[in-house]
């Protein structure tokens, strides 16, 4: 697992416990957010076997990609990497319906990472499958900085905390691999078949601890470095954000990983419209709500040399999940006054109108300014 926290080039997965949460349209429009700001960004496709990155960038699925590269060795992972028409932005299409491509095994799995590793730029996202696939979640865990996106619905919140519990006890299986008696301990416990018959990490690490103490203190070290972000998608109101409550809570207790947001999206048929057009929301309406609040989370990232670590200032609020319903409430507020003032234009004689919008533009850029900071205060102490 790679510690973006000690690398100029931060890999950042992006997952979902579930499919249809939005993950590909949110990677493409953040790779072209950070790319905009100047940083170097590769966009690669690890959804294999249903690989459509391509078609959100407006790109056409008939260059080589991974499917080609880990079928034969007669591509270096240089070639398949495509310049696109976005600034700064690079793309490495995915299966490009490659027969076999879902089935990758560890030996091409890190064949491929290897390959990230080498590779000179800033930011490298990874567009990785729904779901706990075994590639699904070893690309999840090549670096401790990745994203996952979820909707505010139950079933999605359940799926992204399975993911989290199954990528954690990936981690301990492949960090004690070596290790007999807690590698054997770890894999009778997958062999449980009973509801919630695992037990907590806590509870789990006492018991390797007993074990060999030495190496139960490394496992907690690397549980710590493991700092994953949520992103919630397609809310329609802040108190979206309540569900997502239980999801904190339930890996905070059980967990035991440090667990972050770095923001929330609001629902938008302007999103769909992109999908169907086969252009990136960022440039098909890039004053947008959606297109700002993805520029925001991507200016949180280049705001934190040490990613995944957020320039928070915590003594004006609790956490990272506060400050983003707090956002949350400031895009609610600017949406809202943006429709009050076209419903009174049609009512007001001008000069009326001219009133109304100055003094609601300057509650806009009072909350604007407090919202940057916020989130930015701590951007010299990273």
């Amino acid at each position: 697992m790679i510690l973006c926290e000690n690398s100029y080039r931060k890999i950042i997965p992006i997952a979902s416990g579930k499919g249809g949460v939005g993950k590909t349209v949110l990677a493409a429009n953040l790779g072209i957010a950070l790319g905009r700001a100047g940083f170097r960004t590769i966009l690669v496709d690890l959804d294999l076997g249903g690989s459509n990155l391509h078609s959100v960038l407006g790109i056409k699925n008939k260059f080589p990609g991974i499917g080609n590269f880990i079928s034969g060795k007669t591509l270096s992972f240089k070639e398949i990497i495509l310049r696109t028409e976005y600034p700064n932005l690079f793309f490495v299409p995915g299966d490009v319906l490659v027969p076999g491509s879902a089935d990758i095994n560890y030996i091409q799995r890190k064949r491929v990472v290897d390959n990230l590793l080498k590779l000179e730029t800033d930011y490298i996202l990874l567009d990785l499958g729904s779901g706990t696939h075994a590639s699904t979640l070893d690309f999840f865990l090549s670096s401790n900085a990745g994203l996952l996106v979820a909707i505010p619905q139950v079933p999605s919140i359940l799926n992204t905390y399975s993911f989290l519990k199954n990528a954690l006890f990936r981690l301990l299986t492949r960090f004690f691999s070596k290790e007999k008696e807690i590698s054997e301990y770890l894999k009778s416990l997958q062999k449980e078949t009973q509801p919630n018959s695992i037990p907590a990490a806590g509870k789990i690490l006492i018991e390797i601890e007993r074990m060999n103490p030495e190496a139960c203190s490394n496992a907690r070290q690397i549980l710590q470095a493991f700092k994953p972000h949520l992103i919630v998608n397609m809310a329609k109101h802040p108190d979206d954000l309540a569900i997502v409550e239980s999801l904190r809570n339930l890996v905070q207790k059980n967990l035991e990983i440090p667990f972050g947001c770095l923001g929330i999206v609001f629902r938008d048929d302007q999103v769909h419209e992109s999908i169907e057009q086969m252009r990136p929301l960022l440039q098909m309406a890039p004053e947008s709500l959606v297109s700002k609040q993805i520029s925001r989370m991507a200016e949180k990232i280049l705001q934190s040399k040490n990613f995944p670590d957020l320039p928070l200032d915590l003594s004006e609020y609790k956490d990272s999940f506060e400050l983003a319903e707090i956002e949350a409430h400031y895009d609610l507020a600017e949406t809202s006054n943006a429709e009050s003032a076209k419903k009174q234009e049609e009512a007001l004689t001008p000069e009326e109108f001219l009133t109304v919008l100055t003094a609601q533009q300057k509650k806009i850029n009072e909350l604007q300014g407090t919202i940057r900071m916020l989130t930015l205060r701590g951007r010299q102490e990273t």
